[in-house]
């Protein structure tokens, strides 16, 4: 029982990363997006600023672009 337990602590980050994808494809403000997923604005800027950074793209439309072609979004 206790390793189920720190597999969904593990998995937490992950999850809350995975919904953030799903409110950036709707092209949601930063502060919607950290309300929405209880998150501060830093943090979902530092998380898009990473998906962006990794996508080799300039911005997020880009980013946005780039994922959609990929199949991602």
């Amino acid at each position: 029982m206790g390793r189920k337990r720190s597999a969904d602590r593990a998995r937490a980050p992950g999850a809350a990363r995975g919904r953030g994808r799903r409110e950036y494809r709707h092209h949601l403000p930063t502060a919607t997006i950290a309300t929405k997923l209880h998150l501060s604005e830093g943090t979902v800027r530092n998380y898009l600023s990473e998906a962006i950074s990794k996508l080799g793209a300039e911005n997020r439309v880009e980013a946005a672009r780039t994922a959609r072609e990929k199949g991602w979004l």
